[in-house]
C-alpha cells in the first residue's frame, strides 16, 4: 500500500509541475527539467516514504501511460517501460556506488536523452 501511495503521490506532483513548467516555459522543459524532477520526485518520494524503488516508477510509469494513451498508445508504452528502465538504473548506480543523489541524476540524464530522442520519434 505505501508503494502505490508513493507512486501516485510522485505522478501527482510531477503532473502539476510539468504542467506549470511547461504551460510558462515551453516545451523545452521536457527535455531539460522535467526529466530531473521526475527522478528527484519518483526516488526522493520511496526514499522519504518507503515501499519499492522499482514499483513507485513503474506505478509513475502506468500513470504517465494512461495520459499519454488518448494521443499516442505507442507513447504509453514507452512510458511504461522507460520509467522501468530509470528504475533499474536508479537502483544500479545506487547499488554500486551508494550515493542516491548521483543515482537520480545519472537516471535523470538518461531520461533527458529519452525525452529527446523519442520526441524527434513519436512526435
Amino acid at each position: 500500500m505505501r508503494t502505490l501511495f508513493t507512486g501516485l503521490l510522485a505522478s501527482y506532483f510531477a503532473f502539476v509541475f510539468n504542467h506549470y513548467l511547461v504551460s510558462r516555459f515551453g516545451n523545452g522543459v521536457i527535455v531539460y527539467i522535467i526529466p530531473i524532477l521526475e527522478e528527484f520526485l519518483k526516488t526522493g518520494f520511496y526514499y522519504l516514504l518507503g515501499g519499492k524503488l522499482i514499483t513507485v516508477h513503474l506505478i509513475f510509469g502506468f500513470i504517465e501511460g494512461i495520459f499519454d494513451f488518448v494521443d499516442n498508445k505507442i507513447a504509453a508504452f514507452a512510458a511504461i517501460l522507460s520509467h522501468l528502465l530509470f528504475a533499474y538504473i536508479t537502483l544500479f548506480i545506487w547499488t554500486i556506488t551508494d550515493k542516491l543523489l548521483l543515482a537520480i541524476l545519472v537516471s535523470a540524464l538518461v531520461h533527458s536523452i529519452w525525452n529527446y530522442l523519442i520526441g524527434r520519434i513519436i512526435v
